[in-house]
């Protein structure tokens, strides 16, 4: 692979906005901007170390110093460069190692900005170094054929046209990501940041920081850095899993939303910000308040526009426009050409529940690519616990001396009794939630056992 990226690297250069060339410890030796999209550079970074002029980048995220560590080239991966004054920039990075024998002795990192003209890119040249088909994800790749998923589709467009915060919540692997990426690509702000931040990954006493940044000497061992405000703005901050955020940290968070004013830590002036945000949830966001995971008014706030992404089981119909698509996807990135699934695949397929959604579908594909030799996909290809899945069935439900039918229903009843009292405050709420009276509620209880926590 490195070879050939080194025969082409002339035909990259053509398309490259800017490129970085390091030593083999990261320190900038070359830097060439192409095309500026008329902002300055901070400072001339030659003989900076690479996380020096990228602060919001660490060893892992850095494709530079990853490349440094392993001595494998990094093709076509998406990166978030802060790297300007007023603005972070979206790219499409390769990064390739300068060896010498056997050793790396420096890295090679060619940039493209996200608001290519494909148009104008002749496809033969490139096709075997960029692949540009993630650059503008748009509602219209989103696969769908369910009338819940259409609605999804037709809010998102209404969204993305105005400038109100978005809640987007479903379970994990439903595409919400993909439902953020689509209202930014079809906002105003599409040529803009585009910011997206793991909030499950924020340390409480990092996170003021994280936000709103920090100046030199405001504690020990701090520096002039940009917040996640600061480096959106203009574009949209997603804020994913915002329900895994520090109660005490969305309090701060609510004060900047509601006002579009941050101020550094340790910084004396207010600083304007203009984001759009978007918050993205993988449980229903009223449960998640009663479980005090989420502030009733960052809620408020942050969930004026509430978007569900059904779960794949609830639209089995997409499953096999799905299918073909991954299985497009995989010819491509291995080299094959699977034509399909058979029918028995495509039956399994039908009546699993797929508790991982789409990604575990994506996934399933992958891994029956690893060991297909035919045009067709068959059973024998597929993870154990899909090809099994009708066997499994079979055995849960085995009619012998301890199956129960009152046995069942009482274990039943014990859970969604207990799942009502951890999401409610009182018991009234929960025998409301439950759609039973009070005092059955409460003899219910006395006869299982269960007690308040």
């Amino acid at each position: 692979m490195l070879k050939k990226s080194l025969e082409n690297l002339p035909k990259l250069f053509n398309y490259a906005d800017f490129f970085v060339v390091t030593d083999k410890d990261g320190y900038i030796e070359f830097y060439k901007v192409y095309r500026s999209l008329g902002s300055k550079i901070v400072e001339n970074p030659v003989g900076l170390h690479i996380l020096e002029l990228h602060q919001h980048l660490n060893e892992e995220t850095s494709t530079i110093m990853r490349v440094l560590r392993t001595g494998e080239p990094i093709i076509n991966e998406k990166q978030y460069l802060n790297i300007f004054k007023e603005r972070t920039v979206t790219v499409l990075t390769t990064t390739l190692p300068i060896m010498a024998g056997n050793e790396v002795i420096g890295a090679i990192d060619i940039n493209r900005y996200f608001d290519v003209d494909l148009r104008k890119v002749d496809e033969h040249d490139i096709k075997d170094n960029f692949n540009y088909s993630d650059l503008f994800f748009t509602i219209d790749d989103i696969l769908t054929s369910n009338p819940a998923m259409i609605e999804v589709k037709n809010k998102t467009l209404k969204a993305a046209k105005t400038n109100s915060p978005v809640m987007i919540y479903g379970e994990t692997g439903t595409g919400k990501d993909l439902i953020a990426q689509a209202i930014h690509n079809h906002s105003f702000r599409k040529h803009n940041p585009f910011i997206v931040q793991n909030c499950s990954a924020i340390p409480l006493t990092l996170g003021e920081g994280i936000f709103f940044g920090t100046t030199r000497g405001s504690f020990t061992g701090a520096e002039n850095k940009m917040g996640l405000f600061e480096m959106a703005d203009g574009g949209t901050l997603v804020l994913d899993e915002l329900n895994s955020m520090d109660i005490n940290l969305q309090s701060k968070l609510l004060r900047a939303t509601e006002s579009s004013v941050i101020r550094r830590i340790g910084g004396a002036g207010l600083i304007y910000v203009d984001v759009r945000l978007i918050s993205i949830l993988n449980e229903d966001p009223y449960f998640v308040i009663k479980q005090n995971k989420m502030r009733r008014d960052l809620f408020y706030r942050m969930g004026v526009v509430l978007i569900h992404v059904p779960p794949l089981r609830e639209r089995k119909e997409d499953i096999p426009l799905l299918v073909n698509s991954f299985i497009e996807e995989y010819n491509l990135k291995m080299d094959k050409n699977i034509k399909g699934v058979n029918k028995q695949v495509m039956d399994l397929f039908m009546e699993y529940s797929w508790p991982g959604n789409v990604r575990e579908l994506k996934h399933v594909i992958e891994s029956a690519f690893n060991f297909a030799e035919e045009e067709i996909i068959d059973g024998d290809q597929l993870p154990d616990h899909i090809k099994y899945q009708s066997k499994t069935k079979e055995s849960a439900i085995d009619i012998d001396d301890k199956f129960c039918l009152n046995t069942a229903l009482k274990d039943f009843e014990i859970k969604y009794i207990k799942l009502a009292l951890e999401s409610s405050d009182t018991l009234n709420e929960a025998a409301k939630l439950l759609k039973i009276s009070r005092q059955t509620l409460k003899y219910k209880m006395d006869t299982y056992g269960i007690e308040i926590e």
